[in-house]
């Protein structure tokens, strides 16, 4: 392995420094973020909570390179974002981040296998690739008999699970999931829990955004937002 590669590998997942964002100028400018910090590294699970209007969604959009800082740095993989022009960071999105939304996000005319084997479609995979991954992620995700199955013809819980195997088939550095469980009962989140669970123990970097405390509970540790500024909250799991 070359020199870049070793510093890659051990470059924390996420690296944010006194990163700002700013809405609008003068008297009516919305500070949404003030000077944030936050290290994620490899492996590592939290939470990151915080109320309506906490600056939470601001901070999952530009960690998500769907938006960008007014001031400060952010590293992905080891990659300073505002060093990459838009498609280059459409690629590092597509490629290094798996999202996982509250609405689920399926494409309902298609079947679960079309779902979970479309990101690779954009990524360039090859055809015999994407069938092999595909296949994979809902067999990790438990729903290998539901391929040919849409999404109406699942269970809400179902549904997710399918977005989770959607957001791994690219395989990630990091996976990014806004209210996962914002629209499942007790027992599909706790279903969805336990495979966050499952995948953080095989060593994937998630970053959960939600504003749940007992879903916050499950992570490594969590980050609360209040006003646009963060700090580490105690009492995550051990």
């Amino acid at each position: 392995m070359t020199r870049a590669a070793d510093d890659r590998s051990e470059a924390p997942v996420l690296d944010v420094r006194r990163m700002s964002k700013v809405y609008g100028e003068g008297e009516t400018a919305v500070h949404a973020l003030r000077e944030v910090d936050l290290l994620v590294r490899r492996g590592e699970y939290v939470a990151v909570v915080g109320q309506s209007g906490s600056g939470k969604s601001t901070l999952l959009n530009i960690l998500g390179c769907l938006d960008a800082p007014t001031s400060g740095r952010y590293l992905l993989d080891g990659l300073d974002v505002a060093d990459l022009d838009e498609r280059q960071q459409s690629i590092l999105r597509n490629r290094q981040i798996g999202f996982i939304f509250q609405s689920f996000n399926l494409i309902p005319r298609t079947t679960t296998f079309a779902n979970v084997e479309l990101p690779m479609v954009y990524a360039g995979v090859s055809r015999r690739g994407r069938r092999e991954r595909t296949r994979a992620a809902l067999d990790l995700v438990g729903l290998a008999d539901r391929a040919d199955h849409r999404p109406n013809q699942l269970s809400g819980g179902q549904q997710q699970r399918v977005a989770v195997a959607r957001a791994l088939v690219t395989r990630p550095a990091l996976l990014l999931a806004d209210e996962p469980t914002g629209n499942l009962d007790s027992a599909s989140t706790e279903d969805v829990l336990d495979l966050f669970d499952g995948l953080h123990a095989t060593g994937r970097t998630i970053v959960l955004i939600t504003h749940e405390e007992r879903v916050a509970a499950r992570a490594d540790r969590t980050v609360v937002v209040t006003d646009g500024r963060l700090a580490e909250q105690a009492g995550a799991r051990p």
